[in-house]
């Protein structure tokens, strides 16, 4: 059906099927080709992925796939039953001159600065954090209050009710964090914003030998503190958990692209956020399969017993990173201020 399809819709024939970095992957005449689900991406989405590689291009990145129309010049088709957008990877052969993740993060959001100046983009979360989690924040708390009335509760609905007073409270912390910020900037603003994604991961890039290739999905317009506060996330809320992993990246990040003191308290906020909690509770009551939902009640399982990691890592944060909070006046939140 996939090869059938492929070939129907793009006069390509797949000459090997794999996987990669959680990708689908064909090559076809010695070229790879990335098979991403459109996930109702709209053509005027589409037609803004473009303009954004053609900017990002022009400012000298590299390391972009090309959207592949179908033979009828179509940006998608239905492959396997689902809508899909194919890219693919061109053969460049250069030098890899930046080689850690810290820094090629900070030389794309480099790139992509002031974009939204060019082009009316559609997908704008910049400057709109408090908003946004507050519309979160209400949304769940309904949900909390119609799953609390409920005579019939599975595990997940026990597991939920349990620790939302806690997550409500982190995420109030973030609000206020945030908010009290951009109060203080004023009309300076809060800093420049960047394309970025809408959960950056390692798994959003895929690594190559001449760097990494950047995926034009799931962008949107943001402060860069998005991306590497949802870098470090990832790899808190993991077995192996490393400080010096992450110190690396933000040494990495700051060799291309130094953070201001405003940077800091962003990125801090961001990671005041219990985002992956909002994510999942959402994604399992929102999913109406039943293997969803088995998924995300794994993830939930697994993303609680990984909060006290999270905890002491927001505690010791400035401190693991030798950033002396207090001397440049960057506050803290005050239950988390670890005890001496």
């Amino acid at each position: 059906m996939f090869e059938r399809d492929i070939f129907h819709y793009y006069q390509l024939v797949c000459d090997e099927r794999k996987s990669e970095s959680g990708y689908r992957m064909f090559t076809c005449r010695g070229d790879r080709y990335i098979v991403i689900p459109q996930q109702q991406m709209s053509y005027e989405l589409l037609q803004e992925m473009t303009f954004l590689c053609d900017i990002l291009q022009q400012r000298g990145e590299k390391e972009l796939p090309v959207l592949q129309p179908t033979i009828t010049g179509m940006p998608s088709a239905y492959v396997d039953g689902e809508s899909v957008i194919i890219f693919k990877m061109e053969h460049k052969k250069h030098e890899r001159k930046v080689a850690s993740l810290g820094m090629e993060l900070a030389e794309f959001h480099k790139r992509g600065k002031g974009v939204e100046q060019y082009y009316p983009v559609q997908q704008i979360a910049y400057g709109q954090w408090p908003q946004l989690w507050i519309a979160r924040v209400d949304e769940m708390h309904n949900r909390y209050n119609e799953i609390s009335a409920r005579k019939q509760k599975n595990d997940f609905d026990i597991l939920f009710l349990t620790t939302f007073p806690y997550y409500e409270g982190l995420a109030e912390n973030a609000i206020q964090y945030i908010t009290d910020y951009q109060l203080e900037r004023g009309p300076r603003g809060i800093g420049s914003a960047s394309i970025c994604y809408d959960r950056f991961s390692e798994r959003s890039w895929i690594e190559t030998d001449n760097g990494f290739i950047k995926m034009p999905v799931g962008w949107l317009i943001d402060s860069p503190m998005r991306d590497v506060a949802e870098c470090i996330r990832e790899k808190i809320y993991q077995p192996q958990f490393r400080n010096d992993e992450i110190v690396n990246l933000i040494d990495d990040y700051e060799k291309v692209k130094p953070l201001s003191k405003g940077a800091w308290r962003l990125l801090y906020g961001r990671l005041l956020f219990p985002t992956q909690y909002f994510d999942t509770v959402e994604g399992h009551y929102q999913n109406e399969r039943e293997i969803g939902m088995e998924l995300y009640s794994s993830r939930f399982t697994d993303l609680i017993s990984y909060e006290r990691q999270n905890e002491y890592f927001l505690k010791s944060f400035f401190r693991s990173i030798g950033l002396p909070a207090y001397e440049l006046n960057i506050p803290v939140v005050d239950w988390l201020v670890p005890t001496l």
